[in-house]
């Protein structure tokens, strides 16, 4: 009687491991074919606050955004700061957010109520950040790329940096709009920052660009061209077709 037991406990056992089995094989063949086939991404937004961009943050910038927040898929990590006067020295962000991974564990309606609280949080928290009237009187971007380069430091997933600025730089140490921006004053920022150990390393960082702007066209080549120096020297994946005043190409991200 104790054998047969036994031998029916064994059989039972070996049974329930192989349905088990089954199960999880089909669970990961439905949520593996579900993957975003990209993979999952570590967005970073920096938002312009200086008084100049004041119309472009419930315009251009906005806009913007949407495209980014239409375009996140689980696992991504977004965060989302601001380039003030203060940036490197006051950061901190806005949002800092992980899009919930689908999960064989996790009940459909149960994952989607959580995607759905998670999205409506950033939304909530971008709207107020966009809706901000008063403006900062400086612009530092320089240094607020120092800061992408700590957030983007251990990440894994593929890194996109979205810069939501006219890229005006507007700092005690340099200003675009009062100097002209020369292939000398290009180099001797470059120089400086380089002895100074304050280029950040971007390697494998794509980036976008929207809101660029400048009194003239003149101006506007100028500072474009200073920021393609530097981000060639940040090892960025930089490209001026990512450069604009729109949005441009991120709809590829999707």
């Amino acid at each position: 009687m104790k054998s047969w037991n036994l031998k029916n406990l064994c059989t039972i056992y070996l049974v329930a491991l192989l349905v088990l089995s089954l199960m999880n094989q089909k669970a990961d063949a439905f949520w593996n074919s579900s993957k975003d086939k990209k993979g999952s991404r570590a967005i970073l937004v920096f938002v312009d606050m200086s008084g100049s961009t004041d119309m472009a943050r419930r315009t251009v910038y906005k806009k913007a955004f949407e495209k980014v927040y239409q375009s996140l898929q689980q696992g991504d990590r977004i965060v989302v700061g601001t380039i003030t006067g203060r940036s490197y020295i006051d950061f901190k962000p806005v949002v800092d957010v992980e899009i919930p991974k689908k999960s064989v564990w996790v009940n459909r309606i149960s994952y989607e109520q959580q995607l759905a609280r998670t999205k409506v949080n950033i939304k909530k928290q971008v709207k107020g950040l966009m809706s901000r009237k008063k403006g900062t009187a400086r612009t530092e971007i320089l240094n607020s790329l120092n800061i992408a380069d700590t957030i983007f430091h251990n990440e894994e997933r593929h890194k996109i940096l979205v810069i939501l600025s006219d890229m005006v730089q507007d700092s005690k140490e340099y200003n675009f709009s009062r100097v002209k921006v020369t292939d000398t004053y290009i180099a001797n920022i470059i120089k400086y920052r380089k002895k100074n150990n304050l280029i950040p390393n971007l390697k494998g960082v794509k980036v976008y660009v929207a809101g660029a702007s400048a009194d003239e066209a003149k101006k506007f080549r100028s500072i474009e061209k200073f920021w393609n120096s530097y981000f060639v020297i940040t090892g960025a994946d930089f490209s001026k077709y990512r450069y604009g005043h729109s949005f441009l190409g991120f709809e590829k991200e999707v």
